[in-house]
């Protein structure tokens, strides 16, 4: 079973040269996964019912063509598998004439709300969504355990502001984007990088004072984002 839902492009959406940026688009993904949510009974709004919360753990996303202000985009998302505390998601992005410009894949735990606690998936909470194990975006890939060994080029420190908190009481996950173009150069913070993968370590708490640091080689870029005081890794995203 899949879910499809539409998404407008608005003036908050789009960076250089008027097209929609990586944030954006990660926005319409979670969104997206939140519709199938609804579909099956698990979405935000019915966490008090289901008696789980799902929080995204990796993204990777591939850009082939990007829309524009005022465009319509559609969202086609579907599960793809689990396995102990951990499940799958696949996306593609089409444009209004229904060609792929995007592709993207996530992993995925749910949590129980009132402990906090990964639970342990079965085909009670995740077969509602008819998972597509043999559909896959990227055949054989797995997600970056550790960050790319590259040069460091820029640091800072960054107090967490109140508008990146969101429901859950953490720093909203695409907010983490906003986060690595902080510490990037100036015109690098401006490319739209058609190869972007991110990876949530631990949550980011309000008022948390975090260390952000940026590596590049010239061709992939890198920005970790690190506890100030323990140097304890929250995320890290990698672009190419």
């Amino acid at each position: 079973m899949q879910a499809t839902q539409k998404f407008f492009v608005g003036l908050q959406d789009v960076g250089q040269g008027g097209l929609i940026t990586n944030k954006a688009l990660i926005e319409a993904l979670s969104n997206a996964a939140n519709v199938h949510g609804l579909m099956v009974g698990q979405s935000t709004g019915d966490k008090d019912i289901s008696h789980l919360s799902w929080v995204v753990l990796n993204w990777k996303m591939e850009v082939y063509q990007r829309p524009s202000a005022c465009d319509i985009f559609e969202v086609v998302t579907w599960g793809q598998s689990y396995k102990g505390l951990q499940a799958g998601r696949d996306y593609d992005v089409m444009d209004s004439d229904g060609g792929i410009i995007a592709k993207a894949t996530s992993r995925w735990v749910a949590i129980d709300p009132d402990t906090g606690r990964p639970l342990k998936l079965t085909p009670d909470v995740f077969g509602v969504f008819g998972a597509e194990p043999d559909h896959l975006n990227f055949p054989g890939f797995s997600f970056t355990k550790n960050p790319p060994e590259l040069p460091l080029v820029s640091s800072m420190p960054f107090r967490i502001t109140k508008s990146m908190i969101d429901m859950n009481g953490h720093v909203h996950n695409a907010s983490y984007l906003d986060l690595a173009t902080e510490v990037m150069p100036e015109g690098v913070d401006q490319i739209l990088f058609n190869d972007c993968e991110v990876c949530y370590r631990k949550e980011i708490k309000p008022g948390n004072q975090i260390l952000l640091e940026y590596y590049s080689d010239g061709t992939t870029h890198c920005v970790i984002i690190k506890d100030d005081n323990d140097g304890t890794v929250h995320s890290f995203i990698i672009m190419k």
